[in-house]
């Protein structure tokens, strides 16, 4: 959600609306004449059709998810075997989507699978309350064909879907503002959807309630598990910070490398960033994301935390690439204390961008520019690369700036495609500090001729332009003379006092 509005003062309230065994009730519904039959969705595999869901009475015939469909029918003749269409499916949970937007200005389905919905339930005081939601929503499903509905509304939406789906529930099912944390400290560890490998360590520890995870030491599970540890904890201490966004997008990924000593130089952590970055990109990639800016985030052992923001010159996704800019960062730190881990994160992201390179190595190019350029800015933190600008102004020394590349061009010279050659301009020099020089003049004060080396030479002389400087700057004025001497053009200048000097040259 962008934006919220008028809601944005209203304390987060979120409902978890889930239609049990989604795919299989929509077949029974698309079906009728299955009804009371033992069913089972068969979905297509790269070798033969398999069970991909199935009801009780089939369950009770010997059929298993996974099967093969030959293989189910063996086990049960009677088996009515429908077909298990994804895209269908997820054409009728867009539609039941847009139905439920009656209800909440946000529905988002759930990411992990079909038959999940997330609502924004803020603002409902005028419309029955919470409890009003929750009828209106029973009885809209009803309408399309789904009687059975778990249904919760809570604080965070860890314990909102953990309300829907308890055996249980309260009538309606409420949880009062600032109840979650008591609600979630009942419940087996299941409630928090972990990931599985976090749930399978804390079970073979022993750990089988949420107050069992929060008894845990802190960190402990952040240190092992990273990301993954860190939410379980969040989760079963009720400061789930996810919200329905209008979007299934997951949170920016992050890699976590926790070393085993703690360690003051930098080289250990380089060779183990780049096993933390394959999965990092692949990560990104599967969001369809490109990272534009990152964070290294080092841990150290005096308790304290430094972190190293860095922006690419273009977005990466590629793990080579997110390598050569966070390495060169890496090469020019030094730690106040011993690193105890090294945490990157991707701050910004925007969508991949496709674009297309040539493959011919003697022609431009742009990847290759973009490595340097991210080398550079890694090493040094920011812009410095250069390039000189022109600036409309009657000052020769105001007459451009210089600007730093912050991101490699993309298209080649003007010319160059067609393999055709500019003629070189003319260079223009300019000395740091102006030196004097010795110039004659006719009478008209015009320059015919400087001393160089100890020897008069002619000169043919260009100009002058007369420059003066703006009064509230400090008054200044000056006529400046382009002078082609032995095959050179010189810039020379008459100061207001009189004198010569020289500013630089063309070449």
């Amino acid at each position: 959600m962008g934006s919220e509005g008028g809601l944005a003062e209203i304390p987060w309230r979120v409902a978890y609306l889930g239609i049990p065994h989604f795919a299989l009730t929509q077949a029974l519904l698309e079906h009728p004449e299955a009804q009371g039959l033992p069913v089972a969705l068969v979905a297509e595999g790269t070798q033969a059709a398999h069970v991909a869901a199935l009801n009780q009475a089939a369950a009770a015939a010997g059929v298993t998810l996974g099967q093969t469909a030959s293989h189910a029918r063996a086990r049960c003749p009677l088996l009515c075997c429908l077909p298990w269409d994804a895209t269908h499916l997820a054409d009728v949970v867009a539609r039941i989507t847009a139905a439920l937007q009656v209800l909440s200005p946000l529905v988002v389905p759930v990411a992990e699978g079909p038959g999940g919905w997330w609502l924004d339930a803020r603002g409902m005081r005028l419309l029955g309350g919470e409890p009003g939601l929750v009828a209106r929503a029973r009885a809209l499903l009803a309408e399309l064909g789904y009687p059975r509905v778990h249904l919760g509304v809570a604080d965070t939406a860890s314990a909102a879907r953990a309300l829907a789906l308890h055996p249980r529930p309260p009538e309606p099912p409420v949880i009062p503002p600032g109840g979650d944390a008591a609600f979630l400290g009942r419940l087996p560890l299941e409630a928090l959807e972990l990931e599985p490998e976090v749930g399978a360590v804390l079970r073979q520890l022993g750990v089988q309630t949420v107050d069992a995870l929060r008894a845990l030491p802190a960190g402990a599970l952040e240190s092992r598990f990273g990301p993954a540890g860190r939410a379980a904890v969040e989760r079963a201490l009720a400061r789930d910070a996810r919200r329905p966004r209008g979007s299934l997008r997951e949170p920016l990924p992050e890699a976590v490398l926790v070393l085993e000593q703690p360690v003051d130089q930098t080289g250990p952590l380089i060779f183990g960033l780049r096993g933390l970055l394959d999965p990092l990109a692949a990560r990104l990639v599967a969001q369809g994301l490109a990272a534009q800016r990152l964070a290294l985030v080092f841990s150290l052992d005096d308790g304290s935390e430094r972190t190293e923001v860095l922006d690419p010159v273009r977005p990466l996704h590629h793990p080579a690439g997110l390598f050569e800019l966070l390495r060169d960062r890496l090469e020019r730190l030094t730690l106040d204390s011993p690193a105890v881990e090294l945490r990157v994160r991707v701050l910004a992201a925007q969508p991949i961008v496709p674009e297309q390179v040539h493959l011919d190595a003697g022609r431009f190019d742009p990847v290759a520019l973009d490595g340097a350029l991210n080398r550079l800015r890694g090493r040094f933190g920011e812009a410095v690369v250069m390039v000189p600008r022109a600036v409309d102004d009657h000052r020769p020394e105001a007459a451009g700036r210089w600007e730093p590349v912050v991101e490699a061009p993309v298209q080649q010279a003007r010319g160059a495609a067609r393999g055709e050659v500019e003629p070189p301009s003319a260079l223009h020099r300019a000395l740091a500090t102006p030196t004097p020089v010795e110039v004659r003049t006719d009478a008209a004060g015009r320059p015919t001729a400087v001393r160089l080396g100890g020897r008069w030479r002619p000169a043919q002389a260009h100009g002058p332009e007369r420059l003066s400087g703006r009064w509230w700057e400090g008054a200044w004025a000056r006529e400046d003379w382009r002078v082609a001497v032995l095959e050179q053009v010189l810039w020379i200048s008459r100061e207001a006092e009189g004198g010569f000097v020289l500013r630089g040259w063309w070449d």
